[in-house]
């Protein structure tokens, strides 16, 4: 009887210790894991920073794009013009007659895309024929009485593609 007493206590024995040995387990692997979710926590949380912040320079990249240079957009406030750039690129689209360029492949037009406007006064028109191109710089202005965009329009400087080519060989082919 001593021996079923002495085996069931050295059974019961090991059974607490391996209950005390996986309840400490399980202690440590709840505390990895409340420490590897309060870390996902703290990245995602520095992660949605992180894409507010791009979201915001975005946002901040878009409205600039439709909106004058401040010195140029207190200008147009004087003259009580309330447009956007892009309004002034979709009216100068229509000067494409002013692009001094034959055409090789059916009429040069300006290029929307690519057309900046750098100032109340100022743009940068690329143009083609989906074979050659070239850009215009032009000026124009707005009428004060309607604040209408553009009143007149004119090329300042013009260049077609390949052009400053041609004057560069020709320079450096000269003695």
């Amino acid at each position: 009887m001593r021996i079923i007493k002495n085996t069931l206590i050295i059974l019961l024995s090991i059974t607490v210790c391996v209950l005390m040995y996986n309840n400490l387990n399980y202690h440590k692997i709840l505390e990895e894991n409340a420490r590897m979710i309060n870390k996902t926590l703290e990245e995602n949380s520095s992660l949605e920073e992180q894409l507010s912040t791009a979201m915001n320079d975005l946002q901040m990249i878009e409205d600039a794009a439709k909106d004058f240079p401040i010195y140029s957009y207190d200008e147009l406030q004087l003259i009580g013009y309330t447009g956007t750039k892009e309004d002034v690129i979709i009216e100068l689209m229509k000067y494409s007659h002013l692009i001094p360029y034959e055409s090789i492949a059916g009429g040069m037009e300006f290029i929307q895309e690519k057309a900046q406007i750098l100032t109340h006064e100022w743009a940068f028109m690329p143009f083609g024929d989906r074979i050659s191109g070239g850009y215009l710089l032009l000026k124009f202005r707005v009428d004060g009485d309607t604040g209408h965009y553009p009143s007149h329009v004119e090329v300042i400087d013009s260049y077609l593609y390949g052009e400053g080519f041609k004057q560069n060989a020709v320079q450096a082919s000269m003695p």
